[in-house]
Parts: C-alpha cells; sequence; structure tokens
C-alpha cells in the first residue's frame, strides 16, 4: 500500500509542478508586458529560464524553508495518505482559480491542505488534537498574512521616492529606465519564485519518501530537482495569460513608473524574505499586493476596487478550501489503507 501510495504522490506532482508554473509566471510578468517593458514572448522565455535556474539552485541551498514544519507521529500509510490528499486538492485549486484568473498561493494552499490532512488523520487514529494544534502553524500564517501588507505599504511609499528622483527628468527617459528595471526585476522575482517551488516539492516528495521508507531518500532529489526545473518551466512559458491579465490589466492603471516599483518591491521581498530569511512568502498575494500599492499611490483613481474585492475573498477563501477538501480526501482515503 505504502509503494501504491508513492506512485501515487509522484504522479500527482509532475501535474502539480506544471500547474505552479503556469500560475505563477503572471507574479513576474504581468506588468512588464502591460508596460511594454518586455513582449510577451521575450518575457515568458526569461521568467521560464530563471524559474528553472531557480529550481535548480534550491537543491545545494536544500529544503531549509520548511524544516521547520513537522508532521505528528503517525503511521506511515495514513501520512501518506494525508499527503496524497494536499497534492491533490492543491492541483485542484490552482487548476480552479487560474480558469478564474485568480492570483492566489499555492503555498497558503498546502500549507491549510497540510493542516486539514491532519486534523481529519487525528479523527481516524490515535493522535491528540493537542499535538496537530502545536505544530508552527502560528508563525507560517501570520506571514502569510503579513506578507500582502508588507508589500502594499512598501510599494506605496516608494512610489513617493521615485517621484521625486524622477521630479525634472524627462518623460521618455524615465519611462525607459522604468521599463529597463522592470525586465531586470523578471529575471529576480522568477528566480526567487524557483527558489520557493523547488524547495515546496521537494519538501513534499522528501516526506513521502520518508514515509515510505525508502532507502537513502534523499539521493532521489537530484532527479527530482531536474524533473521539477523541465516542468516548472515549461508552465511558465504558457504566460498564464489569465492570471496575467487580471493583474496587469484588470486591477489598476499603471504607469512604467509605477510598474517599476511593484516588480522591485515583489522581487526585493521575495527574494530576501527566500534566501535571508528563510520565510514562506506567497509570490502571488506579494505580486498582487504591490501592484496595488503602487498604483494607489497617484493623485486620480486607479484601482479596480471591485476587483480587489473580488482577489481579496478568493485569499480568504484558499486556506479554507484547501484545508476542508484535503481533510475529506483523508478521510475517504483512510477506510482503504487498512
Amino acid at each position: 500500500m505504502e509503494a501504491i501510495l508513492l506512485a501515487l504522490i509522484c504522479l500527482t506532482l509532475v501535474p502539480n509542478a506544471f500547474v505552479a508554473g503556469l500560475h505563477d509566471v503572471p507574479n513576474a510578468i504581468a506588468i512588464p508586458v502591460r508596460t511594454r517593458a518586455l513582449t510577451p514572448r521575450a518575457a515568458t522565455r526569461l521568467a521560464a529560464g530563471f524559474n528553472t535556474l531557480g529550481v535548480l539552485l534550491a537543491l545545494p541551498l536544500g529544503i531549509y524553508l520548511y524544516m521547520w514544519f513537522d508532521f505528528p507521529q503517525m503511521e506511515p500509510r495514513l501520512l501518506l495518505a494525508v499527503v496524497l490528499s494536499a497534492a491533490l486538492t492543491l492541483l485542484g485549486w490552482n487548476l480552479f482559480t487560474y480558469l478564474r484568473g485568480m492570483p492566489t498561493s499555492t503555498t497558503h494552499a498546502l500549507l491549510a491542505g497540510f493542516l486539514g490532512g491532519t486534523l481529519a488523520a487525528a479523527v481516524v487514529a490515535d493522535i491528540a488534537f493537542v499535538e496537530v494544534l502545536a505544530m508552527p502553524w502560528a508563525g507560517a500564517a501570520l506571514t502569510l498574512l503579513l506578507s500582502p501588507l508588507v508589500a502594499f505599504g512598501l510599494a506605496y511609499l516608494l512610489v513617493f521616492l521615485a517621484a521625486r528622483l524622477a521630479r525634472g527628468e524627462d518623460p521618455d527617459a524615465v519611462n525607459a529606465t522604468s521599463r529597463m528595471a522592470q525586465s531586470v526585476s523578471v529575471g529576480v522575482t522568477s528566480l526567487g519564485t524557483g527558489l520557493q517551488q523547488g524547495q515546496r516539492f521537494s519538501f513534499v516528495l522528501l516526506t513521502a519518501l520518508v514515509a515510505a521508507e525508502v532507502q537513502d531518500a534523499q539521493a532521489w532529489l537530484p532527479y527530482a530537482y531536474i524533473g521539477f526545473a523541465v516542468l516548472i518551466g515549461a508552465g511558465c512559458l504558457t504566460g498564464g495569460w489569465r492570471i496575467g491579465h487580471t493583474l496587469g490589466h484588470r486591477l489598476v492603471e499603471i504607469d512604467p513608473l509605477r510598474g517599476m516599483v511593484a516588480t522591485t518591491t515583489t522581487s526585493a521581498l521575495l527574494f530576501i524574505g527566500s534566501l535571508a530569511f528563510a520565510l514562506p512568502l506567497s509570490t502571488s498575494l506579494t505580486a498582487a499586493s504591490s501592484v496595488i500599492g503602487a498604483g494607489s499611490n497617484q493623485r486620480f483613481a486607479t484601482v479596480h476596487w471591485r476587483q480587489f474585492r473580488r482577489i481579496c475573498g478568493y485569499w480568504v477563501l484558499t486556506p479554507l478550501a484547501a484545508g476542508a477538501v484535503t481533510a475529506v480526501f483523508t478521510l475517504a482515503l483512510s477506510p482503504l489503507l487498512g
């Protein structure tokens, strides 16, 4: 049974990696394409290359981003069922939100799925709820909740600095410089996204390999990273234009200068947060908040607040839906584990 569950998890991670690339690439390219800093083809190729590089660089860095995370003691089959349920839920939710054009958090959904699945496992097994609640959920939840606020505030404030520096300069020169900076930020943001994605998927796979008692589980990781890098890069090449249209056209009216502020804020927070502080930041939440923060700091109304409220609704719904669906899947699989 453990071998079957492990095989199913591996099969589920294949489309998950592709969809993750498709789902997250708009965070890096939507604004540069909108402000014509890059053509769509150049932006997708640049993002795909740096996402792939980020995943591969995550191998020597290891999975320290998730080293704080540990499941309660449970039967290996039950843990594998939780991981499989979370992976299936993540795939379904990312596909659903992509079709709806909503930039939601893959990290948020995955961690909420683990929580829901672990709570369900506590119901069917002899696991105290105190052990589940003692897991370090608060830190991750707080980070995911605060990062959009930090991104919004920082982007809003940096517009003042950018506008002051651009005052009196030739508008064409300012726009050209802003577009150049956006082009650089595509690579930086994509590299940070790849680092997050590589660590996220390797953590899921390593958890499953250890639970299935695979000998020398870490020896499989280099091959897994190469596979994840190829799949995520292929997903990035699709452009993810449904979400890209939401971020670039339906959320704010933005000029190249504020587009530069939004993209550099996203890349700085993501890259520094991933490497310096090992924080489980959401690229989608950070990027959308930076766009809103930079776009709202103008003398005239530019933010489509109805669309913003719709996005916020999906942000709130993501952990609730992911946790609940994963719990249902775990309960449904539990009778088959005997």
